[in-house]
């Protein structure tokens, strides 16, 4: 069961103008920090898709505004006695839009893969991603933002009294992940590694990854999930087990908002079939 989420957006255009004095810079690189001068800064954009933000300095303060259109989508004051602040736009887990409802990655293959007995494979796919934009100060940051450039999809993993929720998407795949193009700004590069130890020949047509707390990499405004989702299949009193675990990933400590990384981050029991 695929339930549609709310009406976002795809991508336009996207550029940076970063204001010096009266003159714009074109900067090719949206994700990553933005060092600005709550003094001197005048009409700093960031336009992504239809989502244009625009941040100006009030003395002590930054004013920041997210519009869509000429509608004004999020308004937030950043206060602060330093001389810098740093504005973090970033890649994010799509579990914060339209609100967070979810906190699994649920990915459809367009083509099952089919898996031989005890035996392992590698492939590629994409995952859903949206734009979170933070207040960052030495190892801690806050969120002021989160928007999806693409309408949010969701789909119920189990059945209808006890399954879950997750955020849904149809991806390619492919055991060479050149062949796999995320969008920028809407999907991140996603490496699964599938391990068949039952004694029969599988076919797998779908993975529920955890994202609860997952960090995003990114360079050059690509991004990927870092690590690798390891999909694990067994059996054990005549019933298959799937497991499904992040190993090498980033992730955020509960306690504070800075970044750890953890050898095994997240495991999910895919107890309603593969």
């Amino acid at each position: 069961m695929i339930i549609s989420g709310v009406t976002a957006y795809y991508i336009a255009f996207s550029k940076i103008y970063k204001c010096t004095g009266y003159k714009f810079q074109q900067l090719e690189e949206l994700l990553g920090q933005h060092h600005l001068h709550p003094k001197t800064t005048k009409d700093y954009q960031i336009v992504i898709g239809e989502n244009r933000i625009v941040i100006d300095g009030t003395g002590s303060a930054l004013s920041y505004k997210r519009y869509v259109g000429s509608e004004l989508k999020t308004e937030v004051m950043v206060v602060s006695d330093e001389e810098q602040v740093v504005v973090g736009a970033f890649p994010n887990p799509p579990v914060l839009t339209p609100k967070a409802v979810a906190k699994n990655v649920y990915l459809k293959f367009r083509s099952p893969v089919i898996v031989d007995q005890r035996s392992q494979v590698i492939v590629y796919a994409k995952m859903p991603i949206e734009i979170g934009i933070y207040r960052q100060s030495k190892d801690e940051e806050i969120l002021v933002d989160a928007f999806s450039l693409r309408r949010q999809q969701y789909a119920l993993y189990g059945s209808p009294d006890s399954g879950v929720v997750c955020r849904y998407i149809e991806t390619e795949v492919s055991t060479n992940k050149d062949d796999i193009k995320p969008a920028k700004y809407e999907e991140a590069l996603v490496r699964i590694r599938i391990k068949n130890d039952i004694d029969n020949i599988v076919k797998v047509s779908r993975v529920i990854i955890p994202m609860d707390g997952v960090v995003l990499d990114h360079a050059h405004d690509d991004s990927w999930l870092p690590g690798s989702v390891e999909m694990t299949l067994d059996s054990a009193f005549g019933k298959d087990i799937v497991n499904v675990r992040l190993t090498s990933t980033k992730v955020k400590r509960p306690d504070k908002t800075s970044v750890v990384k953890r050898e095994d981050t997240l495991v999910f029991l895919m107890d309603a079939g593969y």
